[in-house]
């Protein structure tokens, strides 16, 4: 190699102490010289390495024993070390152009939103195929204690209505390829109102306040069948996973898949606060269709189940468990289209749809007497009414008689005329049935 004219000033690092020397440098015979601030060194530049270019940084020669020497980018050095790989090379070529590196800007920003929308969901649901059951059994069992702590309190319910209700919800997993290692648990949950969700590893916690709110429990079934499906697709452990970056990235690259129970802080939020993507809970509404149907229980109940809990509940209540679910009417929607799929497969099943069996029970609510209770003969006929504006009154306030305001009383007293065997109290009906005794 023939020597190269040009000298550079750069800065000397010895390896053994942080002090920076200035030195002369340049290049002879294939040889690289130093020179300057008590240094003198003269090393082969095969023996040498240097950093690739990045824009107009400086450089780093790396020595064999360890020592550093920066230097500015100057054309020489190319001269001095042409053993660039093409790759180097390449890099080198397309960070003096703009447009390339405007393109490099796009395609890494490309990158992050592809990997947030997607690797990381992938990463999720790898560690969640491969986590132990033991693991995630353990997992659901700290997260009920600490909703336990926090949120949940023991169950008002009557043991036996608790005992009748485990039986249903036993009907409803018989079957299930894990279904024996599911288990409802009830809580009382002022704080959270009607709510039922799903922990990993099995648990189901159904609260008081849902359960009471329901006047069918096929409308209960129907809303646990849905958690089923949050249950069977794992959704509460991946969709925790999914929002705990730090813990994915570290139970995949350490190769630790137990360092997921990490995320157990993860889960409450995701359980108590609904955020399910959307496509797990159309996953889990698709679950529950099929579920219900193939124990012969149309889909259309969990529409009547929304439906309930839409309607009944105040606006500013805390609706949890449909807080941030998909659009409600649209699920309601979908739910009933589903019962309609079931009622034209299964014809004879049309008098247990919710609309039919609904609509009976809020008929026997009633009762003949309702038409003639209010301040009438007939209702203190009746015993349910003493004639009394008071009577009336808490007659109305019951719930048990609802008269029609506009009607009025000679309306209701019309009714009466209309049919007497209707508003006949059983005073009415013993004096009849007198005469048959004598």
């Amino acid at each position: 190699m023939t020597t190269h004219a040009t000298t550079l000033q750069g800065s000397y690092f010895d390896g053994r102490d942080g002090r920076r020397h200035a030195v002369d440098v340049d290049a002879a015979h294939g040889r690289l010289r130093l020179r300057g601030d008590g240094v003198a060194r003269d090393e082969p530049l095969d023996a040498l390495t240097i950093t690739p270019r990045l824009a107009r940084t400086l450089r780093t020669i790396a020595f064999p024993d360890g020592a550093r020497l920066q230097v500015p980018d100057a054309a020489c050095l190319a001269v001095w070390f042409p053993h660039r790989n093409r790759l180097e090379a390449l890099v080198d070529r397309l960070e003096r152009y703009y447009q390339a590196v405007a393109l490099a800007i796009v395609v890494c920003l490309g990158a992050l939103i592809a990997g947030y929308l997607w690797g990381i969901p992938w990463l999720a649901d790898r560690i969640t195929t491969h986590l132990p059951p033991r693991v995630e059994a353990a997992l659901g069992d700290q997260v009920l204690a600490l909703l336990d702590r926090t949120d949940l309190g023991t169950s008002t319910l009557e043991p036996e209505r608790q005992s009748e209700l485990g039986d249903r919800l036993a009907a409803l997993t018989a079957g299930l390829p894990d279904g024996a290692d599911i288990r409802f648990v009830f809580r009382s949950a002022p704080s959270i109102g009607p709510n039922a969700f799903a922990l990993p590893g099995g648990t189901i916690v159904v609260t008081d306040e849902l359960v009471e709110l329901f006047a069918d429990d096929r409308q209960l079934d129907a809303v646990l069948a849905h958690e089923l499906g949050h249950q069977v697709g794992r959704h509460a452990l991946r969709q925790a996973l999914r929002g705990s970056f730090v813990a994915i990235a570290a139970a995949f690259f350490a190769g630790d898949v137990s360092s997921a129970s990490a995320v157990v802080v993860a889960v409450p939020t995701v359980l108590l606060q609904n955020r399910y993507s959307r496509q797990f809970e159309d996953e889990a509404d698709r679950f529950a269709y099929a579920h219900l149907a193939g124990l012969g229980r149309s889909p259309s109940w969990l529409g009547a189940a929304l439906g309930q809990l839409e309607a009944e509940l105040p606006d500013d209540a805390s609706l949890a468990w449909m807080s941030s679910h998909p659009a409600t009417a649209a699920r309601i929607a979908a739910a009933e289209a589903a019962g309609a799929d079931f009622v034209a497969q299964h014809p004879e099943l049309a008098g247990e749809e919710p609309d039919v069996v609904l609509a009976e029970e809020d008929e026997e609510v009633g009762g003949p007497w309702c038409a003639c209770c209010d301040d009438t003969d007939d209702g203190e006929a009746d015993g349910s009414c003493d004639g009394s504006d008071e009577a009336a009154a808490e007659h109305e306030a019951d719930g048990a008689c609802e008269p029609d305001e506009a009607a009025g009383e000679a309306d209701a007293a019309i009714d009466c005329e209309a049919d007497p065997d209707a508003c006949a109290g059983p005073a009415d009906v013993e004096t009849d049935a007198e005469p048959a005794a004598r």
